[in-house]
């Protein structure tokens, strides 16, 4: 049997309220009675920023998000329906709601917790990011959106989501908390397998991403520069060696290119990449560069986590 709202005891009951010893009650009846006795509810805090945030911006370009209690408890509808694995249901119900309320905040997390649950982690991060783009302090897109990323093998965006949840989260919030855990397992990890603190592999991990666009975008030079600043943080970093060695073919610079290759594979002797593309680099004549239609751009280990799903 359904729990009703021990307020109205009309909706079902899905948050416990501090003011209630914890009872049940609706999304309507929470925005309703929410006041400062409520304390660190976490519907509270999260509608205390919004109104904090919207005075702030009043009258200039900043966000103001919006709030409307009956998508609210729709949306809550929803995530119930996802907690009790009914995925198609719950996806049917966000989409008519993202139709009609793209605006609302909670609306783009629910789809993005959704499309987590079908495994479609890219596809999540896209609404968790517009979900944070309406608000910044939906800390549970930023919870999401960090998890989304550990299931994509990008541990540097998702410490920067954990992060941002114990930026704007009070710390004795269950979301914060986990959040701080999180980070402590991904500097385990970090540290374990590259020796680097959580907050140098983050650095390396930008100015990585920064090299690898240099490279899409055929500055070759820039993307060198890039490539040796990660070989800075971490000198057996095995794609900053075969980015650098492709670099280099593209240059016509073959011997910096094999070398550049030949440290690749000894750090990684199934590195794929640098075994077709100096397969190719060999077949070219000194001083021949490679054609830029020769290779493609991927993020090896990314993609090769991805296949074993």
């Amino acid at each position: 049997m359904k729990e009703k709202c021990s307020i109205c005891s009309k909706d079902k009951g899905r948050r416990e309220c501090k003011l209630k010893e914890e009872a049940k009650i609706c999304s309507r009846c929470c925005a309703e009675t929410r006041s400062p006795d409520c304390g660190g509810c976490f519907h509270y805090v999260q509608s205390e920023k919004y109104a904090v945030e919207k005075v702030k911006n009043a009258g200039s370009k900043g966000f103001i998000a919006r709030i409307d209690p009956e998508v609210d408890k729709a949306v809550d509808e929803a995530l119930e329906l996802v907690e009790k694995g009914k995925i198609a249901k719950a996806e049917k119900l966000t989409k008519d709601l993202l139709d009609k309320h793209p605006d609302i905040y909670t609306v783009q997390y629910a789809m993005g917790t959704v499309q987590a649950m079908k495994g479609n982690f890219a596809d999540s991060i896209i609404y968790f990011d517009k979900s944070v783009e309406i608000f910044p302090y939906c800390l549970e897109a930023w919870l999401n959106r960090g998890m989304s990323y550990i299931r994509l093998a990008d541990i540097g965006n998702a410490a920067k989501s954990f992060q941002k949840v114990i930026e704007f989260g009070n710390k004795d919030e269950d979301v914060v908390i986990t959040a701080r855990e999180r980070i402590r397992e991904l500097e385990g990890i970090i540290c374990k397998s590259t020796g680097l603190a959580l907050s140098d592999y983050i650095r390396s991990s930008d100015v990585f991403a920064q090299a690898f666009a240099s490279m899409n975008a055929r500055d070759y030079e820039k993307a060198i520069k890039g490539f040796n600043k990660v070989l800075g943080f971490e000198k057996n970093h095995v794609q900053s060696h075969g980015n650098l060695g492709l670099c280099y073919a593209l240059l016509g610079k073959k011997q910096e290119a094999l070398s550049a290759f030949d440290h690749a594979l000894a750090i990684d002797p199934d590195y794929e990449p640098a075994i077709g593309n100096k397969k190719i680099l060999l077949a070219l004549k000194d001083g021949e560069k490679m054609e830029c239609l020769q290779y493609e751009a991927i993020d090896y280990y990314r993609e090769k986590v991805n296949r074993k799903k």
